[in-house]
């Protein structure tokens, strides 16, 4: 590269260790660029990226205090604080797959590992910044938010490219400029025209990204099968074979795809927020419990760290622990979820939730089995809202008054819910799940675990249709609870014959002993359960 050239490029390293800050430092100088500013901390380069522009940004994962170098890199993107033309390089020593998956879905220029020699990252920046000068004219019409501009400009360098190794990244470029203008349909012929030539992992994506806009779902069907089987395009195909689960109503193998996705990439907030929905839709509280806590984590010192999380991390807990019938994990559960709520206050003093956490103080009262001391802070409370801001706490309020055994200011909570849901352009996850909930709330009028409670007392007076159906309630709101598979098993094993369906017997049956093997039992139950082995299943 020119001298010339490289002495007007102005860089900015972020590094939290001396000694790689000076490596760098030595390496471009030895390079011949001189325009270098270092930092190791997030804070201090988002106050250099918000004062001037740079045209390559050198960061590592790894930071002092505040916000990882991913965290960073998502700030200055997402808030638009460079130009386009501005050169990223993501530099990391931990190569773990789900932190590359991640760093990767960023889409920097470059990624390089740790350790390098000076020729590797001569190599990366060359071909770097050779390609935003070739970009240049390109990158100004985006920076000034002219898409069309830009597409004009993207023909004309296809119809004659500065060189031919130039060609995928303008097509590519090329097609994200439809999809992100809404152009499906040109965006669609666009791809299959790319694929014709070469079947670019990029240009599969793309495809299905318009193909599902349009509302193909059969074709988007077809490719997802193939893709699934392709590393660079596994994670993708994951995500929508989640979208076209969820929209046939088939909520666990939705699941199933997007655990997949987020364990391949688990830094992606928006899917693990998707993969809480799901998991809540399917009665997994220790799934929605696991999102929660990693939304939280990953969260944590971002652009998106927000007093919600810690509510939402509290909700998790105590609906996981509401759903479990073991003494010390409810406690557990009940300890994290009142670490939550002092996090909140600790991080967040100003903000305003004092209503919220007041109502997860009355769910944790009952969780406790305080339902008294729960009961008299939710009446002292406004039954009704007048205006709802947030349905996550519309929804807290609304259980925490069923949990209490105020049905009916419950009940008026959903209808308000349902009618806010209406007028707004509600996320689809979350109303399909609160449809769900109003729904089972109404036909319950005790909560799951009193509901086996009592279907314990009919079952043990012989009262066996009662005993089913009690059983048979709890099981299909808490159907990862291993002590109600158990209680429901026992009660179907011994009751006589005639009671219930066969074939509701049997399918009931199967999925009562697979939350058994996933679960976990306590002695007792372990040795009712050994019983029944022998004596009833075996025969």
């Amino acid at each position: 590269m020119e001298q010339a050239f490289s002495r007007d490029i102005r860089i900015l390293v972020i590094d939290e260790q001396a000694l790689a800050q000076n490596y760098l430092k030595f390496a471009l100088e030895k390079l011949g660029y001189s325009s270098v500013q270092l930092t190791d901390r997030a804070s201090t380069a988002l106050q250099l990226c918000q004062q001037q522009q740079f045209d390559l940004i050198i960061l590592s994962f790894n930071l002092q205090q505040g916000k990882d170098g991913f965290q960073l890199y998502e700030e200055l993107k997402t808030r638009k604080l460079q130009s386009h033309n501005t050169g990223f390089i993501f530099i990391s020593a931990e190569t773990d797959p789900s932190l590359v998956h991640s760093v990767i879905e960023l889409q920097p220029d470059e990624f390089l590992a740790k350790p390098y020699t000076i020729g590797d990252l001569q190599s990366r920046i060359e071909r770097v910044l050779k390609r935003k000068q070739d970009l240049r004219p390109l990158h100004q019409y985006l920076d000034t938010n002219r898409p069309e501009k830009a597409l004009q400009e993207l023909d004309l360098l296809l119809a004659s490219p500065p060189s031919t190794k130039l060609i995928p990244t303008l097509l590519k470029f090329k097609g994200d400029l439809l999809l992100q203008s809404g152009r499906f349909r040109d965006a669609a012929q666009f791809y299959q025209s790319v694929q014709a030539v070469q079947p670019f992992g990029w240009a599969q994506i793309g495809l299905v990204r318009a193909l599902f806009a349009c509302e193909d779902f059969d074709a988007v069907g077809m490719m997802l099968e193939r893709m699934s089987a392709k590393t660079d395009t596994k994670l993708v195909a994951l995500e929508f074979q989640s979208e076209l689960e969820f929209r046939n109503h088939s909520f666990d193998q939705a699941q199933i795809h997007l655990e997949q996705a987020v364990e391949l990439a688990p830094r992606n907030l928006f899917r693990q927020q998707k993969l809480q929905q799901l998991s809540r839709l399917n009665h997994d509280y220790e799934r929605q419990y696991k999102s929660a806590r990693d939304l939280l984590k990953f969260a944590r010192h971002s652009m998106y760290e927000q007093p919600d999380l810690y509510l939402n991390m509290a909700r998790a807990c105590i609906d996981f622990a509401v759903s479990m019938d073991e003494d010390g994990e409810t406690n557990k559960l009940s300890k994290q979820a009142t670490e939550a709520l002092n996090q909140l206050r600790s991080n967040f003093p100003q903000s305003d939730t004092h209503e919220q956490q007041t109502v997860l103080q009355a769910r944790l009262h009952y969780l406790k089995d305080q339902k008294d001391k729960a009961l008299k802070i939710l009446e002292t409370m406004d039954e009704v809202p007048l205006n709802i801001t947030s349905l996550e706490d519309a929804l807290d309020r609304a259980k925490a008054l069923h949990e209490v055994g105020l049905t009916q200011a419950s009940k008026r909570w959903f209808e308000k819910i349902g009618e806010f849901c209406q007028s707004q352009n509600a996320d689809p996850y979350l109303q399909t799940y609160l449809l769900q909930e109003q729904q089972e709330r109404a036909e319950l009028t005790t909560a799951p675990r009193e509901l086996n409670n009592i279907a314990v007392m009919h079952y043990q007076h012989g009262n066996w249709q009662a005993a089913l159906g009690a059983f048979e309630h709890a099981f299909r709101l808490l159907p990862r609870n291993a002590g109600i598979a158990l209680n429901l098993l026992q009660s179907m094993l011994t009751a006589p014959t005639g009671a219930m369906d066969p074939v509701k017997r049997s399918r009931l049956q199967q999925a009562c002993l697979r939350a058994i093997e996933l679960g976990k039992l306590n002695p007792e139950q372990q040795r009712r359960f050994d019983q029944l082995k022998q004596k009833q299943l075996a025969v």
